[in-house]
């Protein structure tokens, strides 16, 4: 029984051996000639930025050797910075033990690298592609320099086209051969759609929606949302912006659906999962285009307040939360919260009494110097427009001082509805509106619905014309 125990030990042992050997170390080798007793750092890439993960000594040689943990290095294009201006890429991917020798005068045309065919291939790219542009940008400068001979700008901008074409065909072939590799995954990043020759309609005329459907429907072709190897490479996060900003229809419901598809679809990695949930977050919470914060709201409710984000610390996350809560009453479409608030004759005015086609909800404060220069143009187009289009004005005054708030209002003449923010009946309009600086402007239509917020003098005019255009047709 005492010898079975013993050998029931000695394979228990045994398996734990095993299995902490399965996890290869990385041995890296660098040598760069030119440099001497300095150190060099060890960066990676990460979304639109870069991250110093260790430090390096080098010796009298040039030489340094990076041995990262195996447990905590992640797949993708790190960079080995020498100095300010003086820096390469090389790949960890597949490899784990490689050199990598170069010249710090010429740091790509001197790399040689051994036991890697990951970086090999890597910088084969890199170099086809460096010719290839070399080569189109010389054809540009003759191209310049006979820019009055059509004949010979025509025979040019055939061999460029061919350059391209070649350049292409490279890359699709070097990605099919190599489809695990990293560099096959830049090339697959980088790659656009080709959009073929425009169908006919029944009509006989060409589909002209076609190109854009086409484009939006391959943008991501080869594209897989697991692999988080994406991430660590300069080049996935403006793939990802350009696609949400100029691709998706700018709706808040047309880029929520595709938000929930996107995360949907990384979902089973955890670390593709927390960035896209991150990255849609970040870019909605405060965008510049009006409405976007409905897409916000949907991703703190969908995500964050269902305890999907473990990730996030207790206290941004109540912050998140709250941000939510508050945007939410306020966004477009939703009736604006009342506001019952003292004017400058001492009497009670409700927001919700007042009968306009378009009510203009007025933030404002008498020392603010963008409010004196923005509230003149807003009493001139009022001035001008206030029969014609149904207009008013809810003025809220921030400023405490009576003696104050009713001498801007003779001075700059402000003859529309004016309340004294402070005085209020219905709570403090900062959390109401969510009030962070002045002016801040709101449009209401009848039903006291937004239809515009946050919007500057300069743009409402178009504004409500367009919107009364939107009603007649309707």
């Amino acid at each position: 029984m005492k010898n079975t125990f013993k050998l029931l030990l000695f394979f228990f042992f045994l398996l734990r051996v095993l299995s902490l050997s399965a996890v290869e170390n990385y041995i890296i080798k660098f040598r760069v000639n030119g440099i001497k007793d300095t150190t060099c750092l060890i960066a990676y890439y990460y979304i639109n930025n870069t991250y110093v993960k260790d430090t390096l000594k080098v010796d009298a040689a040039g030489r340094f050797t990076y041995t990262p943990d195996p447990k905590e290095i992640l797949k993708g294009l790190y960079i080995v910075v020498i100095n300010d201006r003086k820096y390469f890429e090389f790949v960890i991917n597949n490899d784990h033990k490689f050199s990598i020798e170069t010249d710090i005068h010429d740091l790509t045309g001197k790399m040689v690298i051994r036991n890697s065919p990951e970086n090999t291939l890597f910088y084969e790219y890199v170099k086809y592609n460096n010719r290839k542009y070399n080569e189109v940008q010389g054809l540009i400068a003759q191209r310049n320099k006979v820019k009055d001979n059509k004949d010979s700008i025509t025979i040019i901008d055939k061999k460029i086209n061919a350059i391209n074409r070649e350049l292409i065909d490279y890359k699709l072939d070097l990605a099919k051969k190599n489809p695990e590799s990293l560099t096959a995954l830049l090339i697959r990043i980088i790659k656009e759609p080709e959009v073929p020759e425009l169908p006919l309609l029944p009509s006989g005329r060409k589909d002209s929606s076609f190109a854009y459907r086409y484009f939006k429907a391959h943008y991501w072709d080869d594209i897989i949302f697991t692999d988080d190897r994406m991430l660590r490479t300069p080049v996935f996060y403006n793939k990802l912006k350009t696609y949400f900003d100029k691709v998706v229809p700018q709706i808040p419901d047309s880029i929520i659906r595709e938000c929930d598809l996107f995360i949907e679809k990384a979902r089973p990695n955890p670390e593709t999962f927390k960035y896209f949930v991150w990255f849609f977050t970040s870019h909605y919470e405060n965008n510049e285009i009006m409405g976007m914060d409905k897409v916000f709201v949907h991703l703190v409710d969908t995500y964050y307040a269902t305890n999907q984000t473990p990730w996030v610390n207790k206290t941004v996350l109540e912050n998140i939360l709250k941000k939510a809560k508050q945007i939410k009453p306020l966004l477009i479409g939703s009736v604006a919260p009342n506001m019952m608030m003292l004017d400058s004759n001492n009497q009670v005015v409700s927001m919700y009494a007042m009968n306009a086609r378009f009510l203009i909800i007025l933030f404002w404060d008498p020392d603010c110097g963008h409010c004196k220069e923005e509230i003149p143009k807003i009493k001139e187009y009022y001035d001008e427009n206030k029969v014609r289009y149904g207009l008013e004005i809810f003025a809220v005054c921030a400023d405490t001082s009576l003696s104050k708030w009713k001498s801007a209002i003779r001075t700059r003449g402000m003859n529309w509805i004016n309340v004294n923010g402070p005085r209020s009946l219905t709570g403090n309009y900062h959390d109401q509106y969510d009030i962070i600086s002045t002016p801040t402007i709101y449009i209401l239509n009848r039903k006291k619905e937004i239809i515009a917020k946050r919007i500057d003098m300069q743009t409402i005019p178009g504004f409500i014309k367009d919107w009364m255009k939107k009603e007649d047709k309707n």
